[in-house]
């Protein structure tokens, strides 16, 4: 049996690695993207657990806005400087 290459998850984690280096805040924005949008479509987050939207609709929920703004957030800082209203 042939054992198949996962390139796209190999080159996300690179990618990630690169990121955390360079500071790039945006690109953790595009990784949560990446995780809710598959999260909406199944029904299931994974957070520590898997949570379902039948069985703990009020949590899916929360767990799913909650990427959605770090989403925000974190893309936002390519447009935004944040460090102005925290020094």
């Amino acid at each position: 049996m042939r054992k198949i290459t996962k390139w796209r998850t190999i080159l996300a984690l690179v990618l990630m690695y690169v990121a955390m280096i360079m500071n790039w805040s945006w690109a953790w924005g595009i990784l949560f993207l990446l995780w809710v949008i598959p999260d909406i479509n199944t029904g299931i987050t994974y957070f520590i657990e898997p949570i379902e939207k039948k069985e703990n609709p009020l949590l899916y929920w929360i767990i799913i806005a909650s990427w959605i703004l770090m989403a925000i957030y974190s893309i936002s800082t390519l447009f935004i400087d944040y460090n102005q209203f925290y020094y």
